[in-house]
């Protein structure tokens, strides 16, 4: 094993820092985001993204939005497509709506219910995938 000029062996990977260690994904993009001049506030729901429309979202569904990286600003896209076009299933024995929109390769749910002046958000997931070939 060879030596470096100050008597370490050489490992093949670069010491670690004091203090350095593994960083969440979360705690990467907040990172990445403020290199950019963006807030935390945006993977939350907080003021950073204001919706067009009040949305009521329970602390139970903003942690389920901070663990799937879904955005408050995805939910809103999906029920202004969903309220817009209609594209939308209805559940008959609650007030509750389940829609959903494909932004790039990802769709995103949101299953809600209207409240004066808005929606609340009872649920909200995402999954990415893509097809190849034909059906």
């Amino acid at each position: 094993m060879a030596m470096s000029k100050k008597g370490r062996k050489k490992t093949g990977t670069p010491p670690q820092k004091e203090g350095l260690g593994r960083i969440s994904r979360r705690q990467f993009a907040i990172g990445s985001m403020a290199v950019i001049g963006s807030t935390p506030g945006a993977l939350s729901g907080t003021a950073a993204d204001e919706p067009p429309f009040k949305l009521e979202i329970s602390e139970s569904v903003r942690q389920i939005m901070v663990d799937r990286h879904i955005l408050v600003s995805d939910l809103t896209q999906v029920i202004e497509y969903a309220e817009k076009t209609g594209d939308k299933l209805f559940q008959q024995d609650s007030d509750r709506f389940l829609a959903k929109l494909k932004m790039n390769t990802v769709y995103f749910y949101a299953e809600y219910s209207p409240v004066e002046g808005g929606y609340r958000i009872h649920n909200t997931y995402s999954h990415r995938f893509t097809l190849e070939g034909g059906m």
